[in-house]
């Protein structure tokens, strides 16, 4: 529900609540329906996927409006590949995220629309040979205690505000043991934790066991964060900018272990950042995001080598270079994101853009493949894509 201007009257306002909480409790009855595994799963588009995100919407019901955070958003994650998701802070990088763990916090926040499809590999396949995989918007949250910390894992932007203050590491490292390994005994959990952390590079991983957060440096933490989330074997890892917190030699070091993990446990990433040198060090693929959408994706050369949107090559030259004039200004892209509660219809970079033509004040442009691994929502591509 839209509100009508910049101002809500008393009328209004109750009329958003009263949408409000006819919504939500729509949603919440929808997650505590009971379902047949037939219900949510569905087969995979192409089998070399882990995760298939398509059309997704995540929307926020606040007292002003309905905020839609993810707004129509479809991607892949394929299989042992890292996946970079780049834009602004408030663009839905994280809120995407969540929605893939279904952890974005209801009863206000609620997926309510498309699919996120999840490769486990223990659904068999179809008769003419597509792996089936669990539609994690429809999963019941039961299922999902199975799946979420197992075959998914999430390593969160502030380890400090991830960890428990009053419990040690090895007490919580044992916990993810314990939950997805209901047998294990307690000298198997603390051999198999101290194994995760001699992994990532703790170099007294039992000292480091019986310690406290707050006796740990922050990378050290971070590290910590790394190894709960290997604790299980996971598919997928959901690194929400995970080295925002730490100094530029941490940071190098935390990136390094991430991509040297993810070739030797033969698992994804799917790392979210706004630092577009974090992607073109680590990413095989790259998604752009604004304002809820998806802009721009491609292979990380597509990218960096052929950027396309002019959000996209604003964001590259936003970045300090090292051979840089210092008397020229850092470039910023002029204007301010729109209010995601009062969206236009048109294209929401039109009043940022330098490149605006005619037709960018008609609908939202529709995304063209402009290569085989290039894709882009612009009008400027329009005619080239259909020419082609």
């Amino acid at each position: 529900m839209k509100q009508k201007g910049n101002y809500l009257s008393v009328k209004d306002s109750r009329a958003i609540i009263r949408y409000n909480i006819k919504q939500m409790k729509h949603y919440e009855a929808e997650k505590r329906k009971p379902r047949t595994l037939a219900e949510y799963t569905v087969p995979m588009r192409d089998n070399r996927n882990l995760i298939e995100i398509d059309s997704l919407k995540t929307c926020f019901f606040t007292d002003n409006g309905t905020v839609m955070s993810v707004n129509g958003v479809s991607f892949d994650i394929p299989k042992c590949k890292i996946v970079g998701v780049v834009g602004e802070s408030g663009c839905g990088k994280s809120v995407t995220s969540l929605s893939i763990m279904q952890l974005v916090q209801a009863p206000q926040g609620q997926v309510i629309e498309g699919q996120i499809r999840f490769n486990a590999g223990d659904l068999g396949q179809t008769e003419d040979g597509r792996d089936i995989g669990y539609d994690i918007a429809k999963t019941p949250t039961a299922e999902m205690y199975r799946i979420r910390g197992k075959d998914i894992t999430m390593i969160f932007q502030e380890p400090m505000t991830s960890l428990n203050p009053v419990f040690t590491i090895g007490y919580q490292l044992d916990e993810a043991s314990f939950i997805h390994n209901p047998g294990i005994s307690a000298e198997d959990a603390k051999a198999h934790s101290i194994e995760m952390l001699k992994k990532v590079g703790i170099s007294m991983p039992e000292h480091t066991y019986a310690s406290y957060p707050h006796e740990l440096s922050g990378g050290m933490r971070q590290r910590v964060m790394i190894a709960m989330a290997l604790v299980g074997d996971p598919k997928l890892i959901i690194a929400d900018e995970p080295t925002t917190a730490l100094d530029v030699t941490i940071q190098a070091q935390i990136l390094e272990l991430l991509k040297d993990l993810q070739k030797k446990q033969g698992c994804s990433i799917m790392l979210i950042t706004h630092d577009l040198g974090v992607i073109a060090e680590m990413a095989d693929e790259v998604v752009v995001m604004y304002a809820g959408r998806v802009i721009e994706k491609g292979t990380a050369h597509d990218i960096f080598h052929n950027p396309l949107h002019p959000y996209t090559i604003g964001l590259q030259k936003s970045k300090p270079m090292i051979n840089s004039d210092v008397n020229e200004p850092l470039y910023s892209i002029p204007g301010q994101v729109p209010n995601p509660i009062n969206l236009p219809n048109s294209c929401y970079f039109k009043s940022r853009c330098s490149k605006c033509v005619e037709k960018c004040e008609g609908e939202y442009p529709r995304g063209v493949q402009v290569s085989d691994t290039h894709w882009v929502c612009c009008y400027l591509y329009e005619e080239k894509a259909d020419a082609k």
